[in-house]
């Protein structure tokens, strides 16, 4: 794909701006579905957010990922949390998979380059070394976002080591016909819209060239780099990627906020109290909630643009970084989910309609600040360890 044919970052995030206002509309019908609606993701699709990050040679645009970030608030700022939860995650696997062997990316889009995947990370099945690959049987993996859109599934599994160490961690890549989706396992009262799934697999092969070692993936050992020479992909890749989940809260916060203050304006406070405007407490709540969004979108920003530069610059990132930007993303969406919660308590009884957008941007809020990437506590032990110059030894960094 020529330069001349990949929108600016700029042209994306206007295309998701005006894309917003229909996948508003669209809010109750995900929810209800419990996936993403067809037309929003081929509006996705034909909007070209899937190949942001995505290798050129693979038609991707290869932008940077702050560019995915803004267009992901974007959407989320429609106050429909969960489509923006399935544009990030579909978008930030092209990313991930910049980094797998060669051959499995060719599998994946030789034939086309639209194609998407869903990736359940945590380790199942019962994994079996055989001539050429492994073998898996009997696995049952949870959350698999997106999954509806997918031809093929990144599977995390782990690897017996023949000399009795510890087993190695894998991302396996299994096309649709060899997994099935349960359909009924996706039963939640948040992020309902985004159809994360369990997946299940009886009994597969995977080869060799379609298994990436997200163990050594931390150690900076990624075969995709041979042919993805772009600074994008010498990015670490938990620390970059996990921003990208953070980017529907932030939109979320956002449309939580603006519908507030547009209520305000309005809402009158029973028992004769006046208008809810005139009162300093609601005041206060509006201000402090857009103080905390400002401060957790600056904090995303800082460690987008760090990581950036030292990739472009061709120098590794330091521990101490890698540490940081995950604890920042969880203290940003902990700073999200507070703004929120914040705001929903002040809105009153009318917050709990169905079509009210604050209720549904409290709900996916906290949903997101419950992902494990985002655990506050974890992250800032692991953080705190690391600035301290404990020696750890961490998958994550």
């Amino acid at each position: 794909m020529s330069s001349s044919s990949i929108p600016t970052a700029q042209e994306l995030i206007g295309r998701a701006r005006d894309l917003a206002p229909v996948i508003a509309r669209r809010a109750l019908e995900c929810e209800r579905l419990g996936r993403l609606p067809d037309e929003s993701f081929a509006d996705f699709r034909d909007a070209g957010f899937y190949r942001i990050l995505q290798p050129k040679r693979f038609g991707g645009y290869e932008h940077d990922m702050y560019t995915l970030l803004e267009v992901t608030r974007e959407i989320g700022r429609s106050g429909c949390c969960s489509s923006a939860w399935v544009l990030a995650i579909l978008a930030i696997h092209n990313f991930y998979l910049g980094y797998f062997p060669p051959q499995a990316q060719e599998d994946i889009w030789g034939d086309d380059q639209d194609t998407q995947t869903c990736t359940p990370f945590v380790p199942a099945g019962t994994i079996t070394k055989v001539a050429g690959g492994i073998e898996i049987r009997d696995g049952r993996w949870t959350f698999a976002s997106g999954c509806d859109h997918a031809r093929f599934a990144l599977l995390g599994v782990l690897v017996p080591d023949d000399a009795g160490g510890p087993p190695e961690y894998f991302q396996c890549v299994v096309p649709v016909g060899d997994y099935q989706i349960d359909h009924t396992s996706w039963d939640v009262v948040a992020l309902k819209g985004t159809g994360s799934k369990d997946i299940t697999v009886t009994e597969c092969f995977v080869p060799t060239h379609r298994m990436f070692s997200l163990s050594k993936v931390a150690q900076d050992i990624a075969p995709g780099r041979e042919i993805n020479t772009a600074p994008l992909y010498k990015q670490p890749f938990f620390a970059a990627s996990v921003c990208s989940l953070i980017a529907p809260a932030w939109g979320a916060a956002q449309a939580a906020l603006a519908a507030y203050e547009e209520r305000l304006q309005s809402r009158m406070m029973v028992f004769g109290a006046g208008k809810q405007a005139d009162k300093s407490t609601a005041q206060l709540r509006l201000v402090e909630s857009a103080a905390e969004i400002d401060a957790a979108g600056l904090l995303i920003k800082r460690n987008c643009d760090e990581l950036k530069a030292l990739a472009d610059a061709g120098t590794q990132s330091t521990k101490v970084l890698r540490a940081r930007a995950l604890f920042e993303g969880a203290y940003a969406t902990t700073m999200l989910t507070r703004s929120v919660e914040r705001l929903f308590v002040a809105s009153g009884g009318s917050a709990l309609h169905e079509g009210n957008v604050i209720q549904r941007c409290w709900r996916d809020i906290h949903a997101i600040n419950s992902h494990a990437g985002m655990n506050l506590d974890n992250m800032g032990e692991l953080y705190a360890q690391v600035r301290l110059g404990q020696d750890i030894d961490h998958g994550l960094i």
